[in-house]
């Protein structure tokens, strides 16, 4: 009897641009290699920039690439709706990935909704972009066979919302990945000029990320810990010259360390060596810089907001994303106290020990085979 092929499609990826949804999704995939699932065969579906940033990926599966950058946000719409719906037929189901489903489509499908943001938090997206998520989220929810959330948050937010039967939304949890190969310690502080402890936020400057509270708050802190420093990793979005602004009127350019995208390698060794991690984003659909954060054993500062408390549990300090004195005092007293850090990041990798991705493949492989059995 001939396997069932199940599509991915990949065509919302422009590498370097979706933050967590990229390092998630990649994973996830990663993992549904590495099950070797024998019930369904996986067929990718990509843009070109994806091929280049991935090969591993690429070279893994049967992959076929569209010749577009994805920059432009209605070219892929299109591509989606056209040149994905004409090779997309045939197959037994088509798992769109990025959120949303277009509105031609060659294959049943199911649905990855990493959030709901576009509906619930008016800052996280431009007008347009918004405006045409506000339209295709609805339908493409409600016309897939099953749809995957990250949390138990972002479960209840679709209920609450859309018109869905909860049977078919389930809870996906992402993985946790520490990677072995981090950078060296001495190399890091050489590279980024690291000579003070270190409260680390990795995260793209998204409006909802809350960088200015965080840098705000960080004013309050070198008062009383004067060699601190605070590095900010992640690729430039939309705050990102405001936070320079920021930075300068403060008077924190010799204590704030902004990277820009750096190395996956590079990451991992930040979070080796941070004193804590901060983490103030006003929405989260699950928190992966937090996950990691526990994974890594660091001492976590997350907002009380969206998944994150679900995800960090009692292994973090939370504090209500915009108190900026809040901030201030949980990172200046974690800072100051040794013996909290090392309780704090135990907490944490007990915790992180659920989020694995092998098991995020196993759930998703089962969402696979109950949509299948719905057809």
């Amino acid at each position: 009897m001939k396997r069932p092929t199940i599509g991915i499609n990949l065509l919302w990826l422009v590498p370097g641009e979706v933050g967590g949804s990229e390092e998630s999704t990649l994973a996830s995939v990663r993992a549904l290699l590495a099950m070797a699932e024998p019930s369904f065969d996986l067929r990718l579906f990509a843009l070109e920039p994806f091929g280049q940033a991935h090969p591993d990926v690429v070279a893994a599966l049967p992959t076929e690439v569209l010749p577009l950058s994805g920059r432009a946000r209605w070219g892929r719409v299109v591509a989606e709706a056209t040149w994905l719906a004409a090779r997309s037929r045939g197959l037994d189901l088509m798992h769109h990935a990025g959120g949303t489903a277009p509105p031609v489509r060659g294959a049943p499908y199911v649905l990855t909704l990493h959030d709901l943001q576009p509906l619930e938090a008016s800052l996280t997206h431009n007008l347009l972009k918004r405006t045409y998520l506000r339209a295709a989220i609805p339908p493409s929810v409600g016309h897939a066979r099953m749809t995957a959330v990250p949390s138990e948050f972002v479960r209840q937010s679709v209920l609450a919302r859309l018109d869905v039967d909860a049977e078919r939304v389930v809870v996906v949890p992402h993985g946790v990945e520490v990677h072995a190969d981090a950078t060296p310690v001495e190399v890091l502080r050489e590279r980024y000029r690291l000579d003070g402890p270190v409260v680390l936020y990795p995260a793209i400057t998204y409006p909802h990320k809350n960088h200015a509270v965080l840098v705000e708050a960080f004013a309050e802190v070198v008062r009383a810990h004067p060699d601190a420093l605070l590095v900010l990793s992640g690729g430039r979005g939309g705050e990102e010259d405001r936070l320079r602004d920021q930075i300068d009127r403060l008077g924190l350019r010799d204590r704030v360390r902004r990277t820009g995208r750096i190395s996956v390698a590079d990451v991992a060794g930040l979070y080796r060596e941070a004193h804590l991690v901060a983490v103030p984003s006003r929405y989260e659909g699950f928190g992966l810089p937090a996950a990691e954060a526990m994974a890594y054993g660091a001492p976590l500062v997350a907002a009380a907001a969206t998944a994150l408390p679900e995800v960090v549990g009692d292994a973090g300090v939370l504090v209500a994303p915009d108190d900026v004195h809040g901030w201030a005092v949980a990172i200046s007293d974690l800072l100051a106290d040794e013996r909290e850090r090392a309780r704090r990041g135990a907490l944490g990798l007990e915790r992180a020990r659920r989020h694995t991705w092998a098991a995020n493949a196993r759930a998703l492989a089962n969402l696979y085979r109950r949509a299948l059995e719905h057809g």
